[in-house]
């Protein structure tokens, strides 16, 4: 199989299995991600998932050109890579629960995508990023869109531009990613991560990543209502009154996700 799919308590690990290949990213290897993503948004068991891939050389070097970009004759059908740019479970834009990219290696093109698509990204020191799609004529899409989110003009458009790469720590500096670690530690903090989240109200850790990404398209009356909706909700929950029960009683809560 292209990825590989476990689960380890509430988290799920989604690991792209192309070593061979850097992890390139081709249809039935994206679609499967897809796939994997929809399992981690349904299943009430899984509270947190991680993107990742095997091998130490590449987190993923992006659309696998051979298949993804070849000349077509005309009228000729493209594999399933234009979902992924869409956004749809692929980019992991509707996946409510928090996703987190670990990263080691080449970080570039369709793969820092993924990984921008993720909420959090920790990345090995040794790690590489990158939009080279200009190089060869092709356009970086999502990431181009979304580099502004977390840099400046500037620095985004010499990442977009020249198609030159960045290392860890510039791209730490310029707040691409969310931490640096040693190599061959990202697998291992990624996890403490989701650990971390996995203590915390299940739906309010959804409810906090929903009102982040609807509120910064709305004005500001509009996600103060979904706030109050949000918090409605909450309110008339278990977990709620577990918590609240747990913060009297200087005890950790036992969170059911109800």
């Amino acid at each position: 199989m292209p990825v590989d799919f476990t689960k380890q308590g509430r988290v799920a690990v989604i690991s792209i299995n192309r070593p061979e290949k850097l992890n390139a990213l081709d249809g039935p290897t994206s679609s499967e991600v897809n796939r994997l993503l929809q399992e981690v948004d349904n299943d009430p068991e899984i509270w947190v998932g991680i993107v990742t891939s095997a091998g130490d050389r590449a987190f993923s070097a992006g659309a696998d050109l051979k298949t993804m970009h070849r000349v077509r004759a005309p009228g000729e059908a493209r594999p399933g890579w234009q979902a992924w740019r869409a956004g749809g479970y692929a980019g992991g834009l509707e996946v409510s629960k928090p996703l987190i990219a670990s990263i080691h290696g080449y970080c570039l093109a369709g793969g820092l995508e993924l990984a921008l698509m993720c909420d959090v990204r920790v990345a090995t020191e040794d790690s590489q990023f990158g939009t080279p799609e200009v190089k060869w004529n092709i356009l970086h899409g999502y990431g181009a869109i979304r580099t502004l989110d977390f840099m400046s003009m500037s620095q985004a458009m010499y990442l977009l531009l020249t198609g030159e790469f960045i290392d860890a720590r510039k791209a730490l500096e310029w707040g691409l990613i969310t931490e640096v670690v040693p190599r061959g530690e990202d697998l291992k903090r990624s996890l403490e991560i989701a650990e971390r989240i996995c203590e915390n109200g299940p739906i309010a850790v959804r409810m906090t990543k929903e009102l982040v990404k609807r509120g910064r398209e709305m004005a500001l009356h509009d996600a103060l209502r979904l706030y109050r909706e949000f918090n409605r909700i909450l309110n008339e929950m278990d977990d709620t009154r577990e918590g609240n029960l747990a913060f009297a009683e200087r005890r950790k809560p036992n969170f059911t996700g109800q």
